[in-house]
């Protein structure tokens, strides 16, 4: 292509896979499951050749994203973002935010245990309202905001007609007002990147949000009341039924990518309706049905009473750069003729940043709100709340808890004197495998029996999903069954891999920022 790419940027369900345990914790039927290519890099068998960033989307193996809640090396030259982050890169702020938005688990705190089965395994890739809040406090500029899911009507900025034209199925969605994610339009109206990437949605997609276009004007308790009082009930064992769900069959690359039930989970029997949120839009650019109604709620939820003001009057700084347009861009799955690739410029301001070495930073106002809102981390299954004694909306539009410039302003000045002594802090190689992987030579497409065991339940052949797979102590054997499309399949012989391992990198984090890993610290508790 004769084009030096700087940074590769991936929109989730990369799927980190290792070994078989972190196949079994992967969110997708079994049939579909494979321990793919990414064990090789884990190894260190391969090394990506530039650096390379993702987020989590609905299909990981989330153990392994869990070791790195904060963020860190999956492999060698490879990072993920964690649950949420922010990041530097050659003059750039990187936000990212993973996981898809679903209603009845966005409220919630992190209550999943080991070995996560049942619900936990898709609901660890559900989108918390801690993260959000967390991305929320942003006060400077970003560049670039990463996601799976879209943001919630941006489909309207964009040509919604050749959208419909390649996948018809989303017209339901499109003229309720309910296609992609309210958490990601609300973060896209308080930060207003220059760029914002997502995936998910199984189709390129461009948009152009201008500085003055509200894309949502609702607040911050409108998505977390409405889901709380209105969540279904979600067990271990007990997945909830929701419509707005890309269904895993979409992976097999062999369904016709147009039947709305190859991706769009169908609706009947459900109990009642998600709520939907008021809308406060101009019409849109493109529209699917001139005659079809917006819906709207009931009158909002009253905020929370702000706490007594201290002295001096708190304040909110605003991220968005005024006069700065917003482009979106949503690409394909990755198969063959499709569009999953795309090669993007982004301009740096900085001018002095011409020799600067193009390695990861640390971001120092984001360590800072790690610090801020630690204490608040909820780890049960009930809502978070955030602390009323210490944020207020501030006059924020749209409304959200934030914390004060102050408060933020004091961890800040915390992160400069004990972390940037001496200014940029690059995140440091720090990469350590962990797990077992496969024998060196182990094909992409074996499940590990996996894929057999669903087979011969239902009847089926196997189909595509994960990726991962290499050397290691253990030694696998080849047995006679056939898996994934007749091929051969692979046991895993030896003992079983962990289902969660100490990563040193979150320990180096943790001890850095003078924080607890609350997560992983109780990694071997009982479920």
């Amino acid at each position: 292509m004769g084009k030096r790419v700087d940074l590769l940027i991936i929109c989730g369900d990369f799927q980190a896979i290792r070994n078989v345990t972190d196949l079994e914790c992967m969110s997708c039927p079994d049939k579909y499951k494979r321990v793919g290519g990414f064990y090789r890099y884990y190894s260190g068998e391969k090394v990506a050749p530039i650096p390379t960033i993702f987020v989590g989307g609905n299909h990981e193996a989330g153990n392994h994203l869990r070791e790195l809640y904060y963020g860190g090396w999956v492999a060698p030259n490879i990072y993920y973002m964690g649950n949420s982050g922010v990041v530097r890169f050659g003059g750039l702020r990187i936000g990212g935010i993973s996981g898809i938005y679903k209603d009845f688990d966005f409220p919630k705190g992190y209550y999943e245990r080991p070995p996560f089965r049942g619900h936990s395994r898709s609901s660890m890739h559900h989108v918390r309202s801690y993260e959000a809040f967390k991305l929320m406090q942003v006060r400077k500029p970003l560049d670039i905001v990463v996601s799976h899911d879209w943001p919630q009507y941006i489909e309207r900025f964009g040509d919604t007609q050749e959208l419909l034209r390649k996948k018809p199925f989303f017209k339901n969605e499109v003229e309720r007002g309910d296609l992609g994610s309210p958490v990601n339009a609300l973060l896209l109206e308080r930060l207003r990147p220059a760029w914002w990437f997502s995936a998910h949605m199984h189709s390129r997609f461009e948009a152009t949000v201008e500085a003055n276009d509200p894309i949502y004007k609702q607040s911050w308790w409108d998505i977390a009341l409405n889901d709380q009082t209105n969540q279904s009930v979600a067990t271990d064992g007990q997945k909830p039924k929701n419509r707005d769900e890309i269904r895993i069959d979409s992976l097999s690359g062999d369904e016709d990518d147009e039947s709305p039930s190859t991706f769009i989970q169908n609706a009947a029997g459900a109990e009642q309706e998600r709520p939907r949120l008021a809308l406060n839009l101009p019409p849109p650019k493109h529209t699917a049905s001139e005659d079809v109604p917006l819906p709207v709620l009931p009158e909002k939820p009253k905020a929370p009473t702000k706490s007594e003001t201290p002295e001096p009057e708190p304040t909110l700084a605003d991220p968005r750069v005024p006069g700065r347009a917003t482009r979106f861009l949503a690409l394909d799955k990755c198969l063959p003729r499709r569009q999953f690739l795309e090669i993007i410029d982004v301009e740096v301001e900085d001018s002095n940043l011409d020799n600067a070495p193009l390695q990861l930073e640390y971001d120092p106002e984001w360590l800072a709100i790690l610090r801020m809102c630690h204490p608040y981390m909820p780890l049960e299954i009930a809502p978070f709340v955030p602390p009323k004694d210490k944020t207020a909306s501030l006059g924020a539009v749209p409304e959200f808890p934030a914390f004060s410039d102050q408060t933020l302003d004091r961890e800040l000045r915390w992160v400069t004197e004990n972390v940037f002594t001496h200014g940029p802090v690059y995140i440091p190689p720090n990469f350590v495998p962990m797990a077992p992987v496969p024998p060196a030579g182990t094909p992409d497409h074996v499940s590990f029996g996996l894929a057999q065991a669903q087979n011969r339940v239902n009847g089926g052949r196997g189909g595509r999903g994960g990726r991962g797979g290499h050397r290691g102590n253990q030694r696998g054997g080849y047995s006679q069954n056939r898996g994934n499309y007749g091929q051969t399949d692979m046991s895993w012989n030896g003992p079983r891999p962990q289902v969660i391992y100490p990563n040193p990198q979150t320990d180096e984090l943790c001890v850095m920022l003078g924080i607890q890993d609350k997560l992983t610290q109780r990694r071997f508790q009982d479920n």
